[in-house]
């Protein structure tokens, strides 16, 4: 079940009218062409995250790649399902042959951790500059577990640094979690790590689903996120108390474009969150997948900021 401590954190408020600061332009992107934002204020280069497509990548591997490309995506993020089916050499190859960069791939905790020069040539395989960590284990969310994990994220993140790589971390909605205090996790990694070793990618269902204030957010840790996964909520955030996992994705989690997600308000803010890689992601897309993927990336490529 899903936590039922969903609310907005007291310590990020303070800043919940920022989203309102960007009608009058505060926080428009600017200057030089970022990877995925033109400065006219819209998204120019969209991604997909392969989690979406688990299904359909099952049946027909290098197929769902080549409809993903057919569709009109510019890039993709792996996840470590992709790597049981080709290698790394393999996966790139094929990914060249079909023209899908891929600038980001999704790696279990405890590989970075323990694994980092073995994971640090993977992501040069790839020629991904981001290795994310996606996820971490129920048994691994104390407030003690989140400060390890910001110590070792931050051993592994200066080693990925010195090569050339950046390190990331993904959120769900845990991390917002009251740990005691008024503590929460995604203060212990964004305190507990520096710019330098550890990025972000900002899941915005999963903290839209935590009732966060998202600007509040990035004003707090400016720079820090650097890609998020584009991904939109429909109905109350409360009702996911009682629900699993997989009803959040069936009942609240929709096409991008098709819920109540102010993504424009979040993405003028590009200049201090420093975003950059734009990915699309729904954990549970409803068939055909291919239209399911069009309308999110038609969505995605339509929005003004």
């Amino acid at each position: 079940m899903l936590s039922s401590h969903l609310s907005r954190r007291a310590i990020l408020s303070g800043a919940g009218s920022a989203l309102a600061l960007t009608a009058c332009g505060q926080g428009t992107a600017s200057g030089p062409a970022k990877t995925g934002v033109k400065a006219a204020g819209k998204i120019n280069k969209v991604g997909i995250q392969t989690y979406t497509l688990r299904k359909a990548l099952a049946e027909d591997f290098e197929g769902t790649f080549q409809m993903i490309k057919d569709v009109g995506y510019d890039y993709v993020e792996l996840n470590e399902r992709n790597f049981t089916e080709k290698t790394p050499a393999e996966l790139k190859a094929m990914l060249t042959d079909i023209g899908l960069p891929c600038p980001a791939s999704h790696i279990d905790y405890n590989r970075v951790v323990n694994e980092t020069e073995a994971i640090i040539a993977v992501a040069k395989t790839l020629d991904a500059k981001y290795m994310v960590v996606p996820y971490m284990a129920d048994d691994q969310r104390s407030l003690e577990d989140w400060k390890r994990h910001a110590a070792a994220l931050n051993l592994a993140g200066e080693k990925f640094a010195d090569a050339g790589l950046r390190l990331a971390y993904h959120n769900h909605q845990f991390e917002f979690d009251d740990l005691g205090g008024g503590t929460t996790a995604m203060e212990v990694l964004m305190d507990g790590t520096t710019s330098k070793t550890l990025d972000f990618e900002l899941d915005i269902f999963w903290a839209s689903l935590a009732s966060i204030d998202i600007a509040a957010l990035m004003r707090r840790y400016p720079k820090r996120f650097k890609l998020c996964h584009v991904k939109d909520l429909k109905g109350d955030p409360a009702s996911a108390a009682t629900m699993t996992y997989e009803e959040v994705g069936n009942q609240l989690m929709v096409n991008v474009g098709e819920g109540d997600t102010d993504f424009e308000a979040i993405f003028a803010l590009n200049d201090i969150s420093g975003m950059e890689y734009f990915i699309t992601e729904h954990d549970q897309p409803k068939m055909p997948y291919r239209s399911a993927i069009q309308t999110s990336l038609g969505a995605v490529r339509a929005m003004r900021f």
